[in-house]
């Protein structure tokens, strides 16, 4: 990169595309994202048993479901059906006994899809940034605790939507119309802003501690819009090419949600080294900026001259 701090925007923009690129292939994303895929599909009913547990246990049952429905929301209607019956199951027979064995098994289950997507991001910023296995595995299983609490309170949170449009009834007519329509928009935008803010949630949660001032909305940014393309994309192809179960008979339906686990963790993955990529880009330009100041390397931080070494 060329020792310029003030370098124009659209060549920062393209020294992080490469980096991500290159990063992407040194670090074998293809696997990683694999491997994510697979222990997200072992973590997902697990995640869903621990939900419907808590969501009891706090009396909250209808918001467990609410956030049910709303995964099936974000996923093609064909990977949807091929969860449906057995979620049913689980919400049938998964009662609010939130200590017993099976659920705390839950738990830990649940957590390796968060301990695939930490390994991600530890790849991508450098394992001498990763703190001990046993301290990543109790904060994963804080993070599936914590991830299925904050999913209850926001489907609480979206509930008050309708009250407040009853209450609106007490406005004249002029005023209501608006907010019915300003009401309609941002329904629109419900859906994508909870799963950028997940998004954001797992980078800020899952990057090394010991990397300062990291970059998060890059990757942020990117997984939201594979994952939304992916889901997209695949209703669109599966709609128009109604033979895809001959080549995996019954077992379509499981490769196809396989698959679309595999093209968003892909993103998930990349969207880890874009964050790495502006990260390391920032810290070369703060550098090159302190130099210009008359600091010498000595002076700056650890962290920056260790990240900016990696290049």
């Amino acid at each position: 990169m060329t020792e310029n701090a003030d370098m124009p925007l659209l060549e920062r923009h393209m020294f992080a595309v490469q980096r991500t690129l290159k990063q992407f292939g040194r670090n074998h994303g293809m696997a990683a994202a694999g491997n994510m895929a697979f222990l997200t599909m072992l973590s997902l009913f697990p995640f869903i048993i621990f939900l419907v547990a808590l969501s009891g246990f706090l009396g909250q049952t209808e918001r467990g479901l609410e956030a049910i429905t709303f995964l099936f929301e974000v996923l093609p209607p064909e990977v949807s059906s091929v969860i449906d019956g057995p979620v049913k199951g689980i919400i049938a027979n998964t009662g609010p006994r939130i200590l017993t064995g099976s659920i705390l098994f839950a738990i830990w289950t649940a957590a390796f899809g968060v301990e695939a997507a930490r390994d991600a991001l530890i790849k991508a910023f450098g394992r001498e940034h990763a703190n001990a296995a046993w301290i990543r595995r109790l904060e994963s299983l804080a993070i599936i605790v914590l991830g299925a609490i904050a999913v209850i309170i926001a489907m609480s949170i979206q509930v008050l939507g309708p009250p407040l449009m009853a209450a609106s009834s007490q406005v004249p007519d002029f005023l209501t119309e608006g907010v019915d329509a300003l009401w309609r928009y941002l329904s629109l935008l419900i859906s994508p802003a909870f799963i950028m803010l997940g998004l954001y949630a797992m980078y800020l949660s899952l990057t090394p501690r010991r990397v300062k001032k990291a970059s998060r909305l890059p990757g942020t940014l990117f997984s939201l819009l594979v994952l939304l393309a992916t889901a997209k994309g695949l209703s669109v192809y599966l709609k128009y090419v109604d033979n895809y179960d001959l080549t995996y008979g019954s077992l379509a339906g499981v490769v196809i949600l396989q698959l679309f686990c595999f093209f968003v963790s892909i993103g998930f993955v990349i969207g880890a080294e874009l964050n790495a990529a502006y990260t390391v880009m920032n810290r070369r330009r703060r550098n090159i900026r302190s130099k210009a100041k008359g600091q010498t390397t000595a002076d700056l931080p650890a962290q920056t001259v260790a990240v900016d070494s990696e290049i």
